[in-house]
């Protein structure tokens, strides 16, 4: 086989180093069996579109791509349109969904009106039932038992990707309306880059029993599991201090893993030996690592001057963010690859800077929006505010500041100023 059907981003379900870690993809395909809810999230690149079509076909899903615009009615139009529906809905003051729907003769009209119970003769043709169906349907409010019963009428299971994407307020309509949509028949799977467990239930407590919450981590076992995987397909070893060396990098990203590989076979020049070869640490290493961080660099410096031009558009808050964006960077790997850093010792990070513990809560509340407003996609870091913590999204972040040579801007002596305030504003509450 060749490296790149074996390593790197983009490589198949079907690749041999694919591992099921605890039986996942079994509990995967239970929970798709069930009456529930499923929700898979995690950090970037750490397998959750893997463990979907492992247990789902590309014909069996209706998958609708949440983006930083969408509502949570959006969504629900966005589905209908895939189905060739056209809806036009909104969310009233109490949070309720109203609108309408038209139908086209693109759907299976029959399902939904055996769904509906709407009578039709059985003498009546095609067109004829889609007129009935039309008429019955245009007429009545688009609220959410309408949607979930066309929607489960089409057989295909609802997907919401990236649903992080989405702001915090909608996320939590979203997931008032789940409760309702799961008695109506439609299930649907959330997908998403956050780090804490059970982000729905927290949004909604009425979801409790009624979702399965998938966290991708990997452990280290699992991760050498990767690697022992692709040895006989490619007739390498990796020798033990090699395999130990790639795991600590790794930082428990396994797509993170499969990109160091990827180039250090390359630099190997795997594809061309037809001999088997045991693979030590050396100048392939040194190679890969840079190349990898060299690949990771646009995105991170985007981040630091991303984060760096928000800063000078804010009105006020500045320096509680050049602060907390020194200190939390610049804090040990441990700490940040643990349940996340409590906003108390973020603050002790800082020093004596005169902040106060109220500024750093407001500033962190704000943090996940600052990124979307200052196009960081997807995060790299996150708050919990239940736990007060703030969170590693993407540990590619640890490796790159490892090897990726990067002087961040709120680390150097020049000061930061608002200048752009005037002109370009930040307001974390528009919709720009």
């Amino acid at each position: 086989m060749k490296v790149a059907d074996v390593y790197g981003i983009g490589v198949p379900v079907t690749s041999p180093a694919y591992v099921d870690r605890g039986r996942l993809d079994d509990a995967f395909a239970r929970a798709l069996e069930t009456n529930r809810h499923i929700s898979v999230h995690g950090g970037s690149k750490q397998g959750k579109s893997w463990l979907r079509e492992k247990g789902l076909a590309i014909d069996d899903m209706l998958v609708v791509q949440a983006t930083t615009t969408a509502t949570a009615a959006s969504v629900l139009e966005e589905a209908l349109g895939a189905l060739g529906i056209t809806a036009q809905l909104t969310r009233t003051g109490t949070g309720a969904l109203k609108g309408t729907l038209d139908l086209n003769a693109n759907l299976d009209v029959g399902k939904v009106l055996a769904r509906f119970k709407v009578g039709a003769k059985a003498s009546g043709t095609a067109s004829k039932e889609v007129q009935i169906t039309e008429e019955f349907i245009g007429q009545s409010t688009g609220n959410l038992r309408w949607v979930a019963t066309i929607l489960a009428a089409s057989g295909l299971r609802l997907v919401v990707e990236d649903f992080h994407y989405l702001k915090e307020s909608e996320q939590e309509v979203f997931a008032s309306w789940m409760k309702a949509l799961g008695e109506y028949g439609l299930f649907v799977i959330i997908m998403g880059v956050w780090a804490q467990s059970h982000l729905l239930t927290y949004f909604n407590g009425d979801l409790e029993g009624r979702i399965e919450d998938f966290h991708l981590q990997w452990t280290e076992p699992e991760l050498r599991q990767v690697l022992q995987n692709g040895e006989e397909p490619l007739n390498i070893t990796f020798s033990q201090p090699l395999a130990d060396a790639l795991i600590a990098d790794a930082y428990g990203n396994v797509g993170l893993l499969h990109r160091l590989v990827e180039r250090l076979l390359i630099a190997e020049g795997i594809d061309d030996r037809r001999e088997h070869v045991v693979l030590e640490v050396g100048e392939s290493l040194t190679q890969a690592r840079a190349e990898v961080a060299d690949q990771m660099r646009g995105r991170f410096e985007t981040f630091a001057s991303n984060f760096v031009g928000g800063m000078r558009r804010m009105r006020e808050g500045l320096v509680v963010y050049r602060h907390l964006l020194r200190a939390y960077t610049s804090l040990p790997d441990e700490q940040l690859l643990s349940r996340g850093v409590e906003s108390r010792e973020v603050l002790t990070a800082i020093g004596d800077s005169g902040i106060r513990a109220s500024d750093l809560t407001q500033a962190l509340e704000r943090v996940d929006r600052l990124q979307v407003k200052i196009k960081i996609r997807p995060p790299v870091l996150t708050y919990h505010r239940a736990g007060k913590r703030v969170q590693l999204i993407d540990r590619s972040f640890l490796f790159f500041r490892k090897y990726g040579g990067a002087t961040w801007p709120w680390d150097e002596p020049d000061e930061i100023t608002n200048d752009l305030a005037g002109d370009q504003p930040l307001d974390f509450f528009d919709e720009d």
